[in-house]
């Protein structure tokens, strides 16, 4: 049971945090002049670091298979992101929402896994 605590604590930081650098990326192109173009890249590198901090806080717990613990995290929060905003603005989830770029979050979840893993407690 603390072991599926410990992992929903972890993801449920890990979206809060999201939604919160999210809406800094929100407020901070919407008061000064950044473009909008830089939205989804701002996007990919919050999902990144939240990827990198889930992924991190869990493989630090487990002290193990830091590679493969980074990966499933990181995807997991990936496709958990992906369902709340399909499930906020689109009706139901499309395949063209995937791209080539949401490797990034997960290359980040890897190194989180990684280095967490090597952590003392």
């Amino acid at each position: 049971m603390e072991k599926i605590m410990r992992i929903c604590k972890g993801y449920i930081i890990g979206l809060i945090g999201f939604g919160i650098l999210t809406l800094a990326g929100a407020l901070l192109m919407k008061v000064t002049p950044f473009p909008e173009e830089w939205g989804f890249p701002f996007i990919v590198a919050a999902m990144t670091l939240c990827s990198l901090f889930v992924s991190m806080y869990l493989s630090s717990y487990f002290q193990k298979a830091g590679l493969l613990i980074g990966l499933a995290s990181s995807a997991l929060l990936l496709v958990l992101i992906l369902l709340i905003v399909s499930a906020c603005f689109v009706s139901f989830l499309n395949l063209s929402m995937l791209r080539l770029s949401y490797l990034v979050p997960v290359g980040g979840g890897l190194i989180g896994g990684i280095w967490g893993a090597n952590m003392k407690k």
